[in-house]
């Protein structure tokens, strides 16, 4: 079995992931990896602080830490890149 804070990490990294992905989509400029990088590094950093707040073991399994870690990874860099923007 997986650990489930691992996979929590995972789907984080994944949310953050999907948030560029969506920046990109509606900006006309180029891939920019540095943004890329940023992102998955507030990904991990919220899924590291998810870990600490949740008890991931008693969430009912790998679907709902996944569900978790998703909406940690893609709120968490919104809100990153909003307030850079202001």
């Amino acid at each position: 079995m997986v650990d489930l804070e691992i996979v929590l990490i995972g789907a984080a990294l994944a949310g953050a992931s999907l948030n560029v992905i969506r920046g990109n989509l509606k900006d006309s400029t180029a891939f920019k990896p540095r943004l890329f990088a940023g992102a998955l590094i507030t990904g991990t950093v919220a899924a590291l602080a998810a870990v600490q707040v949740f008890d991931v073991t008693t969430l009912g399994g790998i679907a709902q830490t996944v569900l978790l870690g998703l909406l940690t990874g893609f709120s968490a860099d919104v809100t990153i890149s909003k307030l850079k923007n202001k």
